[in-house]
C-alpha cells in the first residue's frame, strides 16, 4: 500500500491517553519502553496506567507475513495538574513522533503565548500559531534537535510566583511607554528535544540493539559577559565600569563570571556525581577605564545537591544567586533541575534572569559538548527579574 503510517490522533486526559495510526493492513503490535502492550488488528490503543515521574515511549509495529514492516515511535509524557509556584515547563506535555515519513512535534498548549518559533540544529525554520510542527526534510541518518520557543507578556502572567513582578512589569512599561526601542517585559518559554538517528530508532523491537550504557557524562554552566568593558546601571556606584569576559558562547571560554561542573559516571549498580564551582574576578574600573579594585563573589551561593533516584539514574538540583562584590546589584539567579540515566535519557530544565549571557552543554561518554541552552543578555537591568525570567526545558528521544 502507498498510504503512510502514521500517527492519526492522540489525546491525552488525567486518567489515561490514547492514540490511532493509519490502518494501512497487516497486524499491529504496541510497545510501552520496549514491554508490550497490545497485539492486535485494531489501529488504536489506549493507556491507563501512566506513570507521571518521567517521560516514556511507545513503539507501534506493523506486522505483515510475519515480518514487521513499519515502526512508529512516540515519546510522551503524563497529562497532570500545575501545581502552584511550579515551574511552567516542568510537567508540560511535549510529545516526539519519529516516524520513516517524519518528525512531528505536538505540545501543551502554554497559556498566553500566541506563537512559536521553531528552530532545527539551531537553525530558525518557522513560526507556528498551533501546537504541533512536521518535519518532514530531515534525513533519517542524523540526530536532529528541535527548539520551540515562545513568549507571554509578564502582565498576563497568571503564575502565582509572577504577581509581584506582574505589577512591577506594568509600572515599568507606564514609566516608558514611548520609547520603541524598550523590550516588553515578558517570559520566554523554549523546550528542545534531541532526536536520535531514526534509521536507529525505527527498529523493531526484538531486532534492537540494546543501547550503549552511558559509562560517564559531564555537565556544564557557564554565565559570562560578552562585552570586554561594561558600563555599570547602578549610578551611584563608586565603580562606573567594569571588565567583561570579552568572548561569545563558547564550550571551553576560559573567562566567565560564574561556572559550575558536574562529573558523573556508571558504575554497574553504582553511580558517582562530583561537582565543582568557580567564580570569575569581578573587576572595577574608573571614568577612566582603568582598574580600581577587584574581589571575587563566594561560590557558597551556588548550591548543588544531589536528589534521590534509582541506581541506573543521577537527578540533582542546582540553586544560584551569585551578586557582584563589588557595588550593590541584583545577583545573578538561575535554578536547574536534571535527571540522567545510564541509557543516554535526559531531561533537564531550569530557568534564569535575562542577564548575563547563560550556556549549558552536556557531553555523553567520550562525545563531544553538546548545546543544552544558550541565551543571549538583555543587559545588567534584567539581573532584578522585574523584565522577565527565561524558562527552558531540553529531553533527548532515544
Amino acid at each position: 500500500m502507498n498510504s503512510l503510517f502514521e500517527i492519526q490522533r492522540m489525546k491525552h486526559s488525567l486518567d489515561d491517553l490514547s492514540f490511532a495510526w493509519s490502518d494501512v493492513g497487516g497486524y499491529y503490535r504496541v510497545y510501552k519502553n520496549e514491554q508490550q502492550v497490545y497485539e492486535g488488528t485494531a489501529a488504536e490503543f489506549t493507556d491507563g496506567e501512566l506513570d507521571p515521574r518521567h517521560p516514556f515511549q511507545y513503539t507501534i509495529e506493523r506486522v505483515e507475513d510475519d515480518q514487521v514492516k513499519n515502526v512508529i515511535v512516540i515519546q510522551t509524557s503524563a497529562l497532570m495538574s500545575m501545581m502552584e509556584d511550579e515551574h511552567p515547563l516542568q510537567r508540560l506535555v511535549i510529545t516526539t513522533i519519529a516516524a520513516s515519513s517524519q518528525i512531528a512535534l505536538s505540545w501543551e498548549r502554554i497559556k498566553g503565548v500566541e506563537k512559536y518559533d521553531i528552530y532545527r540544529n539551531g537553525t530558525y525554520l518557522e513560526t507556528v500559531e498551533n501546537n504541533r510542527f512536521i518535519d518532514r526534510e530531515i534525513g533519517v541518518s542524523e540526530p536532529s534537535t528541535y527548539s520551540v520557543s515562545g513568549t507571554r507578556p509578564l502582565i498576563d502572567s497568571n503564575q502565582q510566583l509572577n504577581v509581584s513582578k506582574s505589577i512591577a512589569a506594568k509600572a515599568f512599561e507606564l514609566m516608558t511607554p514611548t520609547n520603541p526601542e524598550s523590550k516588553p517585559a515578558e517570559e520566554i518559554y523554549t523546550f528542545s528535544v534531541r532526536v536520535t538517528r531514526r534509521d536507529h530508532l525505527l527498529q523493531p523491537v526484538a531486532k534492537r540493539k540494546k543501547a550503549e550504557e552511558v559509562k560517564h557524562w559531564k555537565f556544564r554552566y557557564s554565565t559570562f559577559l560578552k562585552e570586554d568593558i561594561i558600563k555599570n546601571p547602578n549610578l551611584f556606584s563608586p565603580l562606573p565600569y567594569f571588565t567583561g569576559d570579552d568572548r561569545d558562547f563558547d564550550p571551553e571560554g576560559k573567562s566567565f563570571r560564574t561556572r559550575v561542573d558536574m562529573q558523573g559516571k556508571f558504575n554497574g549498580k553504582e553511580n558517582s556525581l562530583q561537582y565543582t564551582k568557580a567564580v570569575g574576578p569581578s573587576i572595577g574600573l574608573n571614568y577612566l577605564k582603568r582598574y580600581k579594585r577587584h574581589d571575587h563573589a563566594s561560590v557558597d551561593d551556588m548550591k548543588i545537591e544531589r536528589l534521590e533516584g534509582e541506581s541506573s539514574e543521577v537527578n540533582f538540583e542546582i540553586l544560584h544567586d551569585v551578586g557582584n562584590p563589588l557595588t550593590a546589584s541584583p545577583p545573578i539567579h538561575y535554578e536547574v533541575k536534571g535527571h540522567i540515566d545510564c541509557e543516554g535519557n535526559i531531561d533537564l530544565v531550569g530557568y534564569h534572569n535575562d542577564a548575563p549571557h547563560h550556556e549549558i552543554y552536556l557531553a555523553l561518554g567520550e562525545g563531544d559538548w553538546r548545546t543544552v541552552h544558550r541565551s543571549e543578555s538583555e543587559g545588567l537591568a534584567y539581573l532584578s527579574g522585574v523584565l522577565g525570567d527565561n524558562y527552558w526545558r531540553y529531553l533527548t528521544c532515544n
